[in-house]
């Protein structure tokens, strides 16, 4: 029998910043711009929570410590987690900021043969949390179970730093009572689906026939029924090939209306991509498109893609089109908040042909590769790319580059 292990960081950017700062230990404290992105539990039992307008946490919490982030330390913390992860067990699956699943079926950390599944799955658990403790800091729930969705929800049981199993054969008990909009992938508008045929309860969705949710939802309607019956097997993807990379930050609109201090928008919008850049090297990828949004103070966000005639990682060629989708993007008369760019078509490194092989560009990909060395070594701020100027007295600098807000971290 299947045995999976759901590891869910504990108020995870709320936790880094107390990290970084602590006096902010036993403190209510919350990570955002505008809106709460991570509250610490401190401020969750005061009616703090995540996606909360900042301004409605602060009535409700006068006390709370509101914090930017940092999203490259975050970002080290995850990685030093998931570093912790895989000497229990090589399979990890890194699913989004702050969780994970790992492939605990046949590991030798589970014990010998013969030994008591749920025992050896606990005593695996407390040593793992106590690794991630002394490694990083963190505090970490987590859930066993024989499927995704029954980890996962035992995770959530476990919250904050416990540990929840759930033995084989007793997953139909453990799921009957959760609410059904507690399953993976079931949004507003599936819950509206289903509480309008009196589905509130995951225990209710069983007497639907398969078929008829999947005629009902769609592929949704599929998944839905195997979740629900905690029947989801999909193997874990340690090694994913992302849909997307992308880097967005926000920030008080600089300028008057006409101006809208354009230099800074457009050094804002180089260093992201340059940072983008980095990480599609880092994982050996090549990009096939460019996107830029950019997000006004009237809440209107714009949006344009640029198709690149051959897929890149080469920092330059992708700021070229980021720039010119930018120019198109301000043209609309408001200020602007945020902006952010994505790299989407990925493929990895050796698929693309062509211009690849030109002279001028195997130079660019040695100029690339000698930057991401040096800052490999010495941090990102050791080296700042072109067009980021303009950053420089207006936006605060350290090891590792432009202390920026906290921004989107995706895989």
């Amino acid at each position: 029998m299947r045995t999976l292990l759901h590891v869910d960081i504990d108020a995870f950017l709320a936790s880094v910043e107390q990290l970084r700062d602590p006096a902010l230990f036993g403190r209510p404290v919350a990570v955002g711009t505008g809106v709460v992105a991570s509250r610490s539990y401190e401020a969750k039992v005061r009616g703090v929570a995540t996606a909360m307008p900042l301004h409605e946490a602060l009535r409700r919490c006068p006390e709370l410590v509101v914090r930017p982030g940092d999203a490259r330390l975050a970002e080290r913390y995850r990685q030093r987690t998931a570093e912790v992860l895989r000497e229990f067990a090589p399979q990890v699956e890194v699913c989004s900021l702050d969780d994970f699943y790992v492939e605990l079926t046949g590991a030798a950390a589970l014990g010998a043969a013969g030994a008591d599944p749920a025992a050896a799955a606990l005593a695996l658990c407390r040593r793992l949390r106590d690794q991630v403790r002394a490694a990083t800091g963190l505090s970490v729930a987590q859930g066993v179970g024989p499927t995704r969705t029954v980890a996962a929800l035992a995770t959530a049981r476990a919250k904050p730093g416990g540990i929840c199993i759930v033995p084989a054969g007793r997953e139909h008990a453990f799921l009957a009572e959760f609410p059904v909009v507690d399953l993976p992938g079931v949004g507003p508008s599936t819950q509206a689906l289903l509480a309008a045929v009196g589905v509130t309860q995951v225990r209710e969705l069983w007497a639907f026939d398969r078929e008829l949710l999947q005629q009902s939802l769609g592929a949704r309607g599929d998944e839905l029924w195997l979740r629900a019956h905690g029947r989801d097997d999909a193997p874990l993807r340690s090694e994913v090939l992302p849909q997307s990379i992308s880097r967005e930050t926000s920030f008080e609109p600089r300028g008057g209306l006409v101006a809208q201090e354009r230099p800074f928008l457009r050094a804002m919008l180089a260093y992201l991509v340059d940072r983008a850049a980095a990480e599609l090297r880092r994982q050996r990828l090549l990009a096939r498109r460019v996107q830029v949004r950019v997000d006004g103070i009237d809440g209107v966000r714009g949006e344009r893609t640029q198709a690149l005639g051959v897929a890149t990682d080469r920092t330059d060629l992708l700021w070229g089109a980021a720039q010119a989708l930018l120019e198109g993007l301000l043209e609309r008369r408001a200020l602007v908040r945020r902006v952010g760019t994505a790299l989407l078509g990925l493929e990895r490194c050796g698929v693309a042909q062509g211009q690849l092989f030109a002279a001028e560009d195997q130079a660019r990909r040695r100029l690339g590769a000698a930057v991401d060395a040096l800052r490999a070594r010495h941090g990102f701020g050791a080296i700042l790319g072109q067009g980021v100027g303009a950053l420089l007295g207006q936006v605060p600098t350290g090891r590792h580059g432009f202390v920026l807000r906290t921004p989107s971290l995706t895989k």
